[in-house]
Order: C-alpha cells, then structure tokens, then sequence
C-alpha cells in the first residue's frame, strides 16, 4: 500500500519489517518484504529490492504461503528482467507460474499470471506461454467477477494477437476489453484497449472507425491522466501517451490529403486539437500542476490570429514530417519524406553548430530545416502577407532556435518576426492596451554560487531604469526576500531577471539565480500567481541568461512553458548563455523599440536580433539566434 511513497512510509515498513522478524512471523515477514521491495524497486534500489524479495520468498515458502510465494517469485522475476538477467529470472517465473496456477481463481493469483505473461511475451520463444497464461488469467477473473483485472488479461492477448497478425482475433479482444474495463469504470486501463481497437481498425483499413477508437481513447486518457506518474517506471506522460495522440493526427492528416476541401479542413482542425491537448498535458507533466487548465480556461484560443500572423506546427511523426500551417482563412499541410529520428540528428547537428562562434558550420543543417519547415511554406505567406510567424515547435525542434534558420541567402528573422509558443490554447493572442509600464529588475553583475560574472548587466539595468519607472535589485539587494517582497508591495507588468538560470528535466531542475539562493518555478508562480497577477498577469518576464542542454527535449517544454507557470504574458528567454556584451546590447534595443506603441513584443525582438546581425562582431547567430519570444508576440 505504502509502495512508491514517501520517506515515512519507507520507515513504517522497516519498523514492521523488524517487528515481524522478533516476532518469527514468517508470513509477516514475507508481506511486509514484499511491499518494502515494491517501494525500493519504485525508488531504483534494485539490488536493496531484489535482497526483500529473496528474504519473502524464503519466509513465504517456509510458511507455506503459496499466494505471497507467487508474488515475490513474479516480482524478483521482473526486477532481474529489467536488469538483464533473464536466465537468472527463469526460474522465479517458473516458480510464480506454478504458484499462481495452483491458486483458486481471485485478484492475485490473476494479477500474478498476467505478469508472468508479460514477462514470458518479451521474448518470442515464450509468447506461447504468455498467451496461455493470460487465457488462464482471464478464465481466473471472470470466475472472480475482477473485471478491471479481466480487460488486462484480454487486453495482453489482443496485443499477443496483433503482434502475430491475427487481426481479426485482436480486434475482437481488445473490443472485449474496453467492454470490460468500462464496467470497471476504469479509464487507466480504458484508454490502452481503445487505444489496440484503434490500431487495429486502422490495420485492417478501416480509417472512420479508427478514428472514432482513437478519439474515444483520448477522452479515456484525459480523464485518466492525473493517475499517470511523470517519473516512475512508466516514463513521462510524452513516453507513455504521446504515441496515441500522434497516431491520431498521423490518421486526420493522412484522411485530410485525400478529402474534399470542407472535410479536409474538419480534419486538419481537428488535428490541430489533439496537438494542443497532447501539449497541454506535457506540460501539466513537467509542472505537475493545473496551471495549465487555469490558463486555458482564460484564452481566446487558436483562431484568434490576426490577418499578418501565420501560426506553424511542425508535427515530427516516425516517417515523415508534417508542417500544419494555421492562417486566417484555413489550415494548409504540407509534408517532408524525412522520419523522427533524421529530424532528431539534424536538429542536434544545427544546435551544436550554433553555438560554435568561430565556425559557419551552422549553415548546412540550418537551411536543410529551412527546406523542411519554411520553404513549403513560402508561397502561401507571401500570398497571406504575413509577416509574423508563430512556432510551435514539438521534440526536438523545441531546441533550436527558429530565427536561425537559413533560405540560403539570409536568415528567417529578416524577413519576418518571430515568436514561439507552448501551444496557441495555451496563449493569449489578445494585444492589450499599451500603459505606462512598471518593472522590476533584478540583476546579478557579480560571481556567486560558482557562476561567472555578468559585468555588462550594469548597463542594462541602467538603461532600464532611464526608460521605465519601477524597482531595482542589484547584487546582494537581489535576493530571495527581497524579490520576494518587492512583487508583494506592487504589482509590474515588465518583471527583468538579468541572471543566470538553468532548465532542466523537470521543474524542480529549474532554477533562476539569485544572489544567496535559487528560484525555482513553483516559487514564481507563488510569487508572481497571487490574486492580483492572476486577474492581470504580468506583460513581460524577461529571463535574460537562462539556458537548457542542447538534446534535452524536456528541458526546452519546460523553457516554452515558463509563460504558462509564472502568469506572464510573455517570456523572453534564452537558449543557451551568450555573450554578456552582446545581450546587453540585443536587449536594450528590444526594450527601446517596445517604446513605440506601434511595435508589438514579436517586432521589437526582430528589431533587436537584426542590429546584431548587422554588427560585425555579433552577427554570427550565436549572439543573437537563442533570444526567444516565448507566448503571447503582440
């Protein structure tokens, strides 16, 4: 009960576990071992596991506990599969199968099967037993009126089927299942069978009705989707259900470019739709919190773009790539013949490239992602007028900056201003009316913590200050409690952060340095998610030496989605660290060009990027490319 939990809960059990043993109660013993390897094995102790799991076992046989025998013997099974030791995990599986076998039917000795099923199904000489098993498994459930426990024994065995072309076979099972796991009102386990059902009419050509499965098994997911662990054994909520969400618009996409145009269109929104649910909820993955429902419940939405804007989904699928482009007048696609994992090489290959200052390396990949994401594109902007476009980027595009990209004369931020966004839901896309802004900077120029100096920081805050009336926090006055309390005293609409900060996997590996300690994002969104920020939040959160690792795709969620957890409009952030001097000069002209009530927030980063690029010693896009818009561009 206490498996995965916390540290309390890690303590109970090893006071049991010791109470148990001074008491000789081997079945004690063998539970208590059991449900301490459990947590061990969630927390990644497997040698610490697998020794509870011998200990149990010799206690449960010693007692002649054949139901704890089986689950000890299945559990030890599947840690040493997933250290590689199958020969060694043999005969625990046997052990378990024959336990579990000589069980009345009830909840564990079908569980226990199932397991030793999915185990066998690993390798290809034991899918034979595997079938047979979740046969017995589901005879076992059936007879126990378990019928959660029953659709994942039909479930497996449609997967079983599948795997070894019996179609027909596989849809009828996982048609069975999503039945059963219905009654069982049970969405966690509803949505994979939905899921098979799908796959399996689309495998059989059947492309109406898989996408009736596929839309019946997102809403199952969505509902289902706060019982889904970011970090534990099953991955991210991306690893473990973004394939679903992209083989839904890999199906709407395909049936598009072969409809007429008003059903072409139903499709491709559609389409549009699931992207923006699956962005949604990485990012209530990586946060771990609601802010993004708050958010959404407060946005005009996706077809709010105004006449000059376009809005680019690039959508990387395993064997192509498809780029949604969003207009004012309708939807367009377009696809490139290139898989997920050339995408993923030539992405890294741009990134790395960048950051290198004293080579021009960056110009191959970067006009070979020109070729697949722009240059399709070409005629209908130019038709459209546009003259901003809004990225939302997916993977690993997330880690390059887009205004880098090269047509092969000049790169994609001449000709038009840039913004990127966490996914349009998820934005804002209202201008609002411009007044006389507050901010408040808070700066580092000093060495602290281990980071380097950012001596060039004193002349921005100084030209800050010159511009906007507010507060300013330097050095030792930028401190935790004193950021803190300066948000408390008034509101700002522009709130600067010219420090070093960090995005990593997750959002407690996210951090903004201050002068004695760290902001995290959770603190932001304390500090800037207060009633009043939340009915006016905040225009501007400028995150101005921030950088994320150049192939980490969770590191970059989270950077695109730091407007959504601080309550800012907009983010203005950085991929990577750049020259002190450099962005010193890139932001006081963003800041200047925002002066002009003319000029939106997208148009002013264009403004800045530009004079860079006109400055012989920073038009290499190391300098100026990884200045991000992120969120709302007006």
């Amino acid at each position: 009960m206490l498996a995965g939990q916390t540290a309390e809960g890690r303590a109970t059990l090893e006071r049991a576990l010791t109470l148990a043993g001074q008491a000789g109660r081997a079945d004690q013993v063998a539970r208590v071992s059991n449900d301490l390897g459990n947590l061990l094995a969630s927390q990644g102790e497997r040698a610490q596991a697998e020794r509870l799991y011998r200990q149990g076992l010799e206690q449960a046989r010693a007692a002649g506990d054949t139901e704890r025998t089986a689950l000890l013997a299945v559990n030890l099974a599947r840690s040493l599969h997933e250290a590689g030791r199958d020969r060694d995990a043999a005969p625990m599986l046997a052990l378990a199968e024959k336990s579990a076998g000589a069980l009345p039917p009830s909840g564990t000795k079908t569980a226990v099967l199932i397991s030793v099923a999915r185990l066998q199904a690993a390798s290809k000489a034991g899918r034979g037993r595997a079938a047979a098993n979740l046969d017995a498994a589901a005879e076992s459930a059936r007879a126990s009126g378990d019928q959660r426990l029953l659709s994942y024994a039909l479930g497996y065995r449609a997967d079983l089927d599948a795997s070894a072309g019996r179609k027909s076979d596989a849809l009828a099972r996982a048609r069975e299942a999503s039945h059963q796991a219905q009654l069982a009102a049970a969405p966690e386990s509803l949505y994979r069978w939905q899921w098979q059902t799908a796959r399996q009419l689309r495998a059989q050509g059947d492309a109406d009705g898989a996408v009736e499965a596929y839309r019946l098994a997102v809403a199952s997911m969505e509902s289902a989707r706060s019982d889904l662990t970011a970090a534990g054994r099953g991955g991210t909520f991306r690893e473990q259900a973004g394939p679903l969400y992209l083989e839904l618009v890999d199906l709407l996409v395909t049936r598009a470019s072969s409809s007429p145009a008003k059903a072409a269109q139903a499709d491709l929104r559609e389409a549009r739709e699931a992207l923006e649910q699956l962005k949604g909820a990485e990012l209530e993955d990586y946060f771990r919190d609601d802010c993004v429902a708050a958010l959404k419940s407060k946005t005009r939405g996706i077809d709010s773009l105004d006449a000059r804007t376009a809005a680019i989904y690039p959508i990387v699928l395993p064997d192509r790539l498809v780029v949604l482009l969003s207009l004012p007048d309708g939807l367009r696609l377009h696809t490139a013949r290139v898989g997920a994992e050339a995408v993923a090489r030539e992405v890294e290959r741009l990134r790395r490239a960048l950051e290198k200052r004293t080579t021009r390396e960056y110009l191959r990949p970067a006009r070979q992602v020109y070729d697949w994401l722009v240059r399709p594109l070409e005629a209908d902007l130019a038709q459209a007028g546009v003259q901003t476009l809004v990225f939302v980027p997916d993977g690993a595009l997330r880690n390059i900056p887009l205004a880098a990209l090269h047509d092969g004369r000049d790169f994609l931020v001449t000709r038009y201003a840039i913004a990127t966004s966490p996914g349009l839901t998820l934005t804002d896309p209202r201008p609002i009316g411009r007044t006389k802004p507050r901010v408040l900077v808070g700066a580092l120029t000093e060495s602290v913590q281990g980071f380097p100096p950012l001596p060039a920081v004193a002349d921005e805050v100084a030209a800050l200050d010159a511009l906007y009336d507010g507060t300013v926090l330097v050095d030792n006055q930028f401190d935790s409690l004193g950021f803190g309390r300066a948000i408390e005293r008034r509101p700002y609409s522009i709130v600067h952060m010219a420090s070093h900060g960090e995005f990593g996997s997750s959002a407690k590996d996210t951090f903004i340095l201050t002068h004695d300690s760290r902001i995290t994002l959770d603190q932001l969104d304390a500090q800037l998610g207060g009633t009043a920020y939340r009915e006016q939040p905040v225009e501007l959160l400028a995150l101005r030496a921030c950088q994320t690792a150049s192939s980490d795709d969770r590191a970059a969620l989270g950077l695109g989605g730091v407007a959504v957890k601080a309550w800012a409009r907009s983010a203005p952030a950085t991929l990577w660290s750049v020259s002190d001097r450099a962005s010193t000069l890139l932001v006081g002209e963003f800041y200047q060009r925002l002066q002009d009530p003319n000029v939106n927030k997208a148009q002013a980063l264009q403004a800045a990027q530009r004079r860079l690029l006109a400055d012989a010693r920073y038009r290499h896009p190391a300098y100026w490319s990884p200045f991000l818009l992120i969120g709302n561009w007006l």
